[in-house]
């Protein structure tokens, strides 16, 4: 995989004003910030997927992506059954040993990791009053071509959004594999367009600065 996804994010940027196509001189500072915060994202979860980490050693192979990401929440490894076999966060124990397929949203993203194992991107999480609001991204853990764990992060997207700028803009929706995740403000005038594409994932996020 090396460097592949990485590539394959910072290309997935289209930036459509309203009377038409940008030229290919303009910067979008919206969407280079979207695109540049998950290639570096991932580029961190490949950083620990590539130390194969364990039950034991999990915290200790995390602890650099810890320091690098604002807003981390939580990180898991993940067994190839898609059950969580230790976390991060002393704290958050009792969600070792939780079967993530019995979260509904996750069904497809558990197939395609088994079939072909690769980089997700899950949509944004709403939130409630014990937890806040999330975007999860996971990496697969792979030897000899095999599947043998899953890293995993989560990220407040509060924090995403202040990062990238969209907390600024007059209003912005995120679409995730066709289906409305979040939307805030209107969308109207100079309205521009920025997708992500994963072979497990594709968000679009269209946004008015």
């Amino acid at each position: 995989m090396k460097k592949i996804w990485v590539a394959i994010i910072l290309a997935g940027v289209v930036v459509l004003p309203r009377m038409g196509m940008a030229q290919a001189q303009d910067v979008d500072p919206v969407g280079q910030a979207v695109k540049t915060y998950f290639a570096a994202s991932f580029e961190r979860l490949k950083a620990v997927a590539d130390k194969k980490p364990t039950v034991d050693t999990l915290r200790t192979d995390m602890a650099p992506l810890v320091k690098q990401t604002d807003g981390f929440f939580g990180g898991t490894l993940i067994d190839t059954n898609f059950v969580i076999r230790q976390v991060y966060n002393p704290r958050d124990f009792l969600a070792r040993g939780f079967d993530l397929k019995k979260v509904r949203q996750l069904d497809d993203f558990w197939v395609m990791m088994q079939r072909a194992p690769s980089p997700q991107l899950s949509e944004p999480a709403h939130g409630n009053i014990m937890q806040p609001r999330l975007i999860a991204m996971r990496y697969p853990v792979v030897t000899d071509g095999r599947l043998v764990a899953i890293v995993s992060m989560m990220v407040r997207t509060g924090t995403f959004l202040k990062a990238t700028g969209l907390d600024r803009c007059k209003g912005y929706r995120i679409t995730c594999r066709g289906v409305l995740a979040e939307e805030y403000g209107k969308l109207a005038g100079d309205v521009r367009r920025v997708a992500l594409a994963l072979p497990a994932t594709e968000w679009v996020i269209e946004y008015a600065p």
